[in-house]
């Protein structure tokens, strides 16, 4: 296997389920159950939803949860933690479909029974998080679908909402796409603010600050954002392992991929869009980096139906 190769798996790799947090996520949970049911401290009992107890329900129900339109599920998984951080213990919660499944419209996602005023507790918070999470999923497959063909690969950012990072990219995941890396942590990718600090602003420049951070660290993968086609054919394989085009023209890419050290991995981000990103992925890059699956995407619509 090539350098390339190998460093080509290491940006495929995506967030699963079982890798998520759930430390962080039940401190999520915890902080949603206070802004529904208004305590202070997550030690006092829950009281329960004023408009059900004012009302009587009680009883044993039986609910469903349904797809408007036809969706890419995502955050089933998160049904049980839920239910734990909510207190609601008579709850069952039976999945008609996996994350990740292509749910049609009107398609069942799971079902939900226990007592009414459980499942009036936990129904809207038990929907904003699989909505907002199957919304970004859905958008991510839409444009797996269109770059695919041309063995593209979209990856994610880190354009995601503060605290629900490790959620958001699982959600990505779930819709086809790959993750970038996940915060300022896991690898050296240097960007147009670095080189702005530094004053960089000639290729002889720019490659002399590339080795200089090259040699401090030669085994850790070294990725660098480019707005111009000069810097990017000033890199080698030697210099960095990824090269990511920034805002750059279709034929700009081409130009950069057809001379570039073909050791190094090219990446297009900036500006990508469901009307021009098929335009990139028939450049050939190895990768398409987008944020918009979890900013521009809506939620999915989904309702919850009683069955009894």
């Amino acid at each position: 296997m090539t350098k390339k190769e190998k460093n080509k798996l290491l940006l495929n790799q995506t967030v699963d389920w079982a890798k998520i947090d759930k430390k962080k996520l039940k401190l999520l949970l915890n902080n949603a159950l206070e802004e529904e049911v208004g305590r202070q401290s997550i030690s006092k009992p829950i009281d329960g939803d004023i408009t059900t107890v004012s009302c009587g329900l009680n009883g044993i129900a039986k609910a469903k949860l349904v797809a408007r339109n036809e969706t890419i599920c995502c955050g089933t998984e998160i049904a049980q933690l839920l239910f734990d951080a909510f207190s609601t213990a008579s709850l069952t919660f039976a999945p008609q479909c996996k994350d990740g499944d292509l749910i049609p419209k009107f398609g069942v996602i799971a079902t939900l029974e226990g007592l009414t005023n459980e499942i009036l507790l936990i129904e809207r918070t038990l929907l904003n998080f699989i909505q907002k999470l199957s919304g970004i999923s859905t958008y991510a497959s839409s444009l797996v679908k269109i770059i695919e063909r041309y063995e593209v690969t979209l990856l994610d950012t880190r354009k995601t909402t503060p605290g629900y990072r490790e959620l958001e990219k699982y959600a990505t995941a779930c819709g086809g796409s790959a993750n970038h890396r996940m915060g300022l942590f896991d690898r050296i990718l240097i960007k147009d603010n670095h080189l702005a600090s530094k004053n960089i602003d000639n290729a002889a420049k720019f490659i002399n600050f590339v080795r200089s951070i090259r040699s401090m660290h030669p085994s850790t993968f070294i990725a660098v954002e480019v707005d111009s086609v000069e810097f990017a054919l000033s890199l080698t394989s030697d210099d960095v392992d990824a090269v990511l085009l920034d805002n750059f023209k279709p034929h700009q890419v081409t130009e950069v991929i057809t001379a570039l050290d073909n050791d190094v991995i090219t990446e297009v981000s900036g500006g990508i869009s469901f009307e021009n990103i098929e335009s990139y992925a028939a450049c050939r890059p190895d990768f398409i980096s987008t944020g918009a699956p979890t900013h521009m995407s809506t939620w999915a619509d989904i309702g919850l139906d009683w069955l009894n």
